[in-house]
């Protein structure tokens, strides 16, 4: 195929092969890494126990040791790609108050972790979803855009049968993906008991493997995915400044999203132009009111706030929002039991914030009271940024990043049988994204306006 020219992009690296695609071939890997942390375990278990007087000196074998359990657990799965890497990056970021920061540091890799195909296997992946006809329609660049843990990004001209010439890019996603899920899950699940085991919590992790299975299922099928970027683009005119790619039906299938080419500005070039203070706090505004409208508003949240799925216009004011895989539906009485969760917290009725939270299964029935303190300092201190006292809130101030930090080890030490809220471990992955763009913004907001959308006799479009 003809090369479309050198991006702007910079050229990711190359792996040599494709991930592994037969079952028994990733199975065995991820045994493999089960049966390499496990033994890493014992030899830990056996030297803190020879050094029993010295507690320092037994707190640095158990960090020792589960550094080594994630440096395994980065390079088995950077291998693998996939459901396995996949899982892994969010095992990273739910696990972060409960282990030790520098198994977090060695962890957060994952999120880097962009070595590509062969454009061979690509082209190869391509014809066989399209066929010689529509693939010789399209002129692509061997250079891909981005490569992630499913499969990765090429940029091409597209000229349709009606002689129309259009700049896509095709979404392309890596074999055997979706037939991995299954089999990955469940032994990356073992390996998260482990962990938890190494920190005697007795959490059942089985509903967060849940979602997350279903969350996958639905990513690696990119007609549902083209489905949601409709849906999703349909809602988006409502609001000014935003944009969202169109889908080519044409040239989309299970495992190809064909997209509009969409022109713009990393966060790091955005900020690169060095943007006046008026113009960051616009953006970083345009980013809350979004996730306030797709939660509150339209129960179809984009749970995916990766910063390389936005691009900016600063010329026109807009926000392009990209990569739909991750979207989720979140059906009214949900949105309206956690919009209750929050008023009653705002309010500091705390009978009432840890009745929703029981409804949310945010908590178990089960955990005494230490659990329930812990929770509602975690709630109040997170919320305390709609509090009229502590307006306008400055998105770069560190000290409540790490108060919230240290609340929420806290509520993760005083839990005895509560396990993570499976319903909204997407969504405060978003939430967290968008507060960390906040802070890449450098943005100083009053969130007083927010505060009032969360009411529920407010207007659906306050």
């Amino acid at each position: 195929m003809a090369k479309l020219g050198t991006p702007r992009y910079s050229a990711l690296p190359m792996s040599k092969q494709a991930p592994p695609r037969s079952v028994w071939s990733r199975s065995s890997r991820l045994i493999s890494l089960a049966a390499d942390l496990a033994k890493k375990e014992l030899q830990g278990r056996v030297s803190r126990a020879v050094d029993r007087g010295d507690e320092l000196v037994r707190q640095a074998r158990a960090v020792k040791v589960q550094v080594e359990q994630a440096k395994a657990i980065v390079e088995s799965l950077g291998q693998l790609k996939g459901a396995s890497m996949k899982a892994g990056q969010l095992l990273s970021m739910e696990l972060r108050d409960v282990l030790p920061p520098e198994v977090i540091e060695v962890l957060s890799q994952l999120q880097a972790s962009g070595a590509t195909v062969d454009f061979e296997e690509v082209e190869s992946i391509l014809r066989d979803e399209l066929g010689a006809e529509r693939l010789a329609q399209l002129e692509i660049s061997r250079v891909p855009l981005a490569s992630a843990s499913i499969g990765q990004v090429h940029r091409a001209t597209w000229r349709a049968p009606d002689g129309v010439v259009r700049d896509v890019v095709l979404k392309v996603q890596f074999r055997g993906i979706a037939e991995t899920i299954d089999s990955d899950l469940a032994l990356l699940e073992r390996i998260a008991r482990l962990f938890l085991t190494v920190q005697s919590k007795q959490f059942d992790v089985s509903a967060v493997f849940t979602e997350l299975r279903e969350v996958l299922q639905l990513e690696t099928d990119y007609l549902h995915e083209a489905g949601a970027l409709e849906r999703y683009r349909a809602l988006a005119h409502q609001v000014p400044g935003l944009r969202v790619p169109e889908v080519f039906r044409e040239l989309s299938t299970r495992r190809v999203l064909a997209l509009s080419f969409e022109e713009g500005l990393t966060l790091d070039g955005f900020m690169g132009t060095v943007p006046a203070a008026a113009q960051r706090h616009r953006v970083a505004t345009q980013v809350l009111d979004l996730y306030f409208r797709e939660f509150f508003d339209w129960g179809l949240v984009q749970t995916d706030a990766n910063f390389a799925n936005f691009l900016f216009r600063p010329e026109e004011g807009a926000v392009v929002l990209l990569d739909f895989g991750a979207t989720r539906e979140y059906p009214p009485p949900f949105r309206e039991q956690y919009r209750a969760l929050l008023t009653a917290t705002l309010r500091g009725d705390r009978p009432g914030a840890y009745a929703a939270a029981l409804e949310l299964n945010l908590i178990s029935p089960d955990e005494p009271q230490a659990g329930r303190d812990a929770l509602h300092a975690l709630l109040e201190t997170v919320l305390r940024v709609f509090q009229p006292a502590f307006q306008p809130i400055d998105f770069r101030d560190k000290r409540f990043v790490d108060e919230a930090g240290e609340r929420l080890k806290a509520y993760y030490r005083a839990l005895t049988c509560s396990p993570p809220p499976a319903q909204l471990l997407f969504l405060h992955r978003k939430l967290g994204g968008v507060y960390s763009m906040g802070r890449a913004l450098q943005a100083r907001l009053d969130l007083m306006p927010f505060a009032a959308r969360l009411e529920p006799t407010q207007p659906s479009n306050a």
